[in-house]
């Protein structure tokens, strides 16, 4: 398949995903407003947000850099003048960056990578890793895990998401809301209509 063929053909005003290269585009450039925002991105955000994060300023490590993650919470945190350093496969001393960042958000698929010696201490957490691991005990056969050891880094770190229930609950409510933009633009709706 051609992913960017596919993308191409999704209407800009139903892209309740982010993913369509001018959504993406318009993401990156400051002076313009996508239509939609990467639902995970966004999620990241609101939580951040929610929890009474100030972002300006902060140090905050992105371990993942994929078109659904890593690179549009990357600029969306950007707009939100937080530093942003974006850790991949190839990054040399990932650790060392990591554990300087005052928010570190997970999304590299990797079960327990990050341990809580990576993290500094205080360092808010967002784990968006979903890592299916084996576990006789459960009645699938697997549990589900982060990318974040949470038995280390909940003694260091000053907020958490837990995985399962974090990110995942957060990221269908701004899946939802997308929806209802793509359908309030579609229909001429404003936020004023009852």
């Amino acid at each position: 398949m051609d992913e960017e063929k596919i993308l191409n053909a999704i209407s800009l005003d139903k892209d309740v995903d982010g993913f369509h290269p001018l959504n993406v585009g318009n993401l990156a450039l400051r002076s313009r407003k996508p239509l939609f925002v990467s639902c995970a991105a966004k999620a990241c955000l609101e939580l951040l947000l929610q929890s009474g994060i100030d972002l300006m300023g902060k140090h905050v490590t992105i371990i993942g850099r994929s078109k659904v993650v890593g690179l549009p919470t990357s600029l969306l945190l950007q707009r939100h003048h937080a530093t942003v350093s974006v850790i991949h496969a190839f990054t040399a001393n990932p650790e060392e960056i990591t554990r300087e960042s005052d928010i570190v958000i997970s999304a590299a698929g990797v079960a327990n990578l990050v341990r809580g010696s990576w993290l500094k201490q205080g360092a808010v957490v967002i784990d968006v890793g979903t890592n299916p691991i084996e576990d006789p005990a459960s009645d699938y056969g697997y549990r589900l895990t982060g990318d974040v050891c949470f038995e280390e880094a909940v003694t260091v770190a000053s907020a958490i998401t837990p995985v399962p229930g974090g990110v995942g609950p957060v990221t269908i409510a701004m899946l939802l809301a997308n929806t209802l933009d793509s359908a309030k633009r579609v229909y001429g709706l404003s936020d004023s209509t009852p």
